[in-house]
């Protein structure tokens, strides 16, 4: 069974502090639990004014470690924004763009969206969108971020519905919604929790629509993987959710 991490990050936050510090550390952590690969952002590039910064810093390191695959932050307000994601492109195996609408300031409704697509279907890669970093009821008072709306992830997805979009960090209540999106709008499982997981999407969203994110180093990739492995799922169910979900839609 082939895992891939959809959700991961590696650098500094500056209200949390992470068990694994650096890139070597969370190498180790990905082995043990036997994920096959991670699709990697730059932390800082959310706050930071150009990712470029952070971003191209990170993707040169990654060259030492195979199982991380670059993404790239993607803030459609800059003006360099497409010739930086062509370079980093050209530069570099990305995997995936991600977006961080709440953390820019603009709305997945706004017309630079269809530029970003465009880019997108351009270069072969898909959306990650970010719906939320921290859960909210537990930001301090000073960055209070509020998620990105579930019904704009979904009408986002309709209107570039042949473009290979996941939605990440979901809250279990934002499920029924997300999935009025396109069939091909993915869903990460990194927050939802609870004796069962999955249960989650029963009834709202089908399992051929869920994909192993697990939010690290936010939170423990452990979890992540404890969700996929004890919880009663059906071995194609689970192969499907580990990867093949993904893999369907990168076509």
């Amino acid at each position: 069974m082939r895992t891939i991490d959809v959700n991961a990050g590696a650098g500094f936050w500056p209200i949390q502090a992470f068990t694994d510090r650096n890139l070597a550390e969370q190498e180790k952590t990905f082995s043990s639990l036997a994920i096959d690969e991670v699709w990697l952002s730059a932390i800082e590039s959310i706050l930071f004014p150009e990712p470029d910064t952070h971003d191209l810093a990170l993707f040169e390191r990654l060259t030492d470690f195979p199982r991380f695959r670059p993404v790239k932050t993607v803030n459609p307000l800059l003006a360099n924004w497409r010739r930086a994601l062509v370079d980093a492109k050209r530069r570099f195996p990305l995997s995936a763009i991600k977006l961080f609408p709440n953390y820019h300031g603009y709305s997945l409704q706004s017309p630079l969206m269809m530029e970003v697509c465009a880019a997108a279907s351009e270069l072969s890669l898909p959306i990650l969108i970010q719906m939320r970093v921290n859960d909210e009821r537990n930001q301090p008072i000073f960055m209070q971020v509020r998620g990105v709306d579930a019904a704009e992830v979904a009408q986002f997805s309709r209107q570039f519905s042949a473009l290979p979009t996941i939605a990440l960090c979901p809250y279990g209540g934002e499920i029924a919604r997300l999935a009025e999106g396109s069939t091909n709008l993915l869903v990460d499982f990194s927050f939802l929790d609870g004796c069962d997981t999955f249960a989650s999407f029963d009834g709202d969203l089908p399992m051929d629509r869920i994909v192993f994110g697990s939010h690290s180093p936010f939170l423990h990739a452990k979890a992540a993987r404890m969700k996929l492995d004890h919880f009663e799922l059906s071995d194609p169910t689970r192969r499907a959710i580990a990867g093949d979900n993904l893999l369907s839609r990168l076509k």
